[in-house]
């Protein structure tokens, strides 16, 4: 949201370490599939075959690799990466950490170990959780692997920092607006296109007494409030930031948006747990039957396919509103990261090249049904991404706009969103009773502490 994708997440961490087999015969996979750059001739980093053939591999000294991964709320995903993770460790005698942390409290992690001189050699994670280490230098440049595949533009868009290339971009999380649509049919009302609309809505088919309400929204950690909120202020009209970074937040349009957020949950138009609800809570709440309309990627839409194939008859699958102003899409991206202190930064650079073999990755992305879409060319005419279930998706990933538009695409950015800035003002209006503009006064006051330094 925001450009936030987001990332639903399994509320579990855990590791696993893989053991390479020491007479085991690397294969050619990595690179014989792969999808070039146009007019690249640089081939993936792989092991000869004739090391196996010699034995050195067998006698070859196995090496390491720390790899944190976010744990997303399919579970096809960390499954197939599981997979993937113990056909590499085989293959290359690599000794593999495979760590899968919820979004919610990778970036904790990420600090502590970044303090403490051990960060992981390899990390995916949210854009917005990744830009955050590329001004202080934390990062390996990434051009040369930029050059080997052929990566969409707007991929690139929003792996880019003033800085220069700190990211490999792995997959988009277009965001959409999920719909009770019987529950709308029942009182006789259109479906939502703009934020009137959803208000008008919500308030038609909330029913607390029977457990049942309006709006899944939260106001808990994460991106999913973030996104939300911004996407309000922006629709009515106000940008954060400029282009040039200036702190343009505190605007009479800004105001009316976030005591328009706030009276979603003062009016009760939320469950009673949504003040402190995180990215995974909407999810649950709408498989759940428990509210009427959420946005998110689409996980929830590969959850309803597996588990609720009832409740996805029922929702209908819409673009985020319209405000009084504009419209926007959302959504984010995912990407790789090496940090510079990593100890095995070359094992790092051969699994992104594993993990890019054209079957594997085109098969990766499928599974997740639109909650990622290929960051590669070469995808989108394919028969799954034709199909009229998915091309949607597709297509709502040409429209996200790059993080922190229309400022500057650098780590501030990425702070505002990780500080939860926006979601904690409207909660102190909600819990404590803020008055709005003071509200509205420490957003700007936390902006500028960011982007300019004030």
């Amino acid at each position: 949201m925001s450009k936030l994708k987001k990332a639903i997440s399994v509320p579990v961490v855990f590791s696993l370490v893989f053991a390479a087999a020491g007479c085991s015969s690397p294969s050619n996979n990595a690179s014989s599939n792969a999808t070039p750059a146009s007019g690249s001739t640089t081939a993936p980093t792989t092991q000869s075959a004739d090391a196996s053939k010699s034995g050195e591999q067998s006698n070859a000294k196995k090496t390491k690799l720390i790899f944190w991964d976010k744990s997303e709320y399919v579970k096809e995903y960390n499954d197939s990466q599981k997979e993937r993770v113990a056909q590499f460790s085989k293959e290359f005698n690599v000794d593999v950490e495979y760590v899968a942390i919820p979004p919610a409290d990778l970036k904790t992690k990420l600090l502590a170990a970044v303090e403490a001189g051990n960060p992981p050699d390899l990390l995916l994670a949210d854009d917005f959780v990744a830009k955050q280490f590329v001004g202080n230098n934390q990062l390996v440049e990434i051009s040369d692997i930029l050059k080997k595949y052929d990566f969409r533009e707007d991929s690139k868009k929003y792996a880019y920092a003033l800085e220069g290339w700190y990211e490999v971009p792995v997959y988009h999380n277009p965001n959409v607006m999920y719909v009770r649509k019987d529950k709308v049919a029942e009182k006789n009302l259109e479906l939502p296109k703009t934020w009137d609309d959803v208000k008008k809505v919500a308030k038609a088919i909330n029913d607390p007494k029977n457990n049942f309400y309006g709006l899944g929204f939260q106001l808990g950690g994460g991106g999913d409030s973030n996104g939300r909120i911004e996407n309000l202020i922006r629709t009515f009209g106000t940008d954060l930031v400029d282009k040039d970074g200036k702190v343009t937040v505190n605007t009479p349009e800004a105001l009316e948006a976030i005591k328009y957020d706030t009276s979603f949950f003062t009016e009760k138009l939320t469950p009673p747990g949504a003040v402190t609800g995180d990215d995974s809570w909407n999810n649950t709440a709408y498989l759940n039957g428990q509210v009427g309309i959420i946005f998110n990627s689409s996980s929830v839409y590969a959850a309803m396919r597996k588990e609720k194939p009832e409740l996805l008859n029922n929702t209908q699958i819409m673009p985020w509103p319209a405000g009084p102003k504009r419209q926007f899409g959302s959504g984010g991206g995912t990407v790789f990261v090496m940090f510079n202190k990593g100890k095995n930064i070359e094992n790092a650079k051969k699994y992104i090249d594993y993990f890019f073999n054209k079957d594997f990755y085109g098969k990766l992305i499928e599974k997740l049904n639109g909650l990622a879409v290929p960051v590669l060319n070469g995808f989108e005419n394919t028969e799954f991404w034709q199909k009229p279930e998915n091309k949607g998706w597709f297509d709502a990933s040409k429209n996200i706009v790059p993080l922190g538009d229309p400022g500057p695409p650098d780590a501030r950015a990425s702070q505002v969103i990780s500080e939860y800035i926006l979601p904690k003002a409207v909660q102190s209006i909600v819990v404590n009773n803020v008055d709005p503009k003071k509200a509205l006064d420490e957003i700007e006051k936390n902006y500028k502490r960011v982007y300019e330094k004030k």
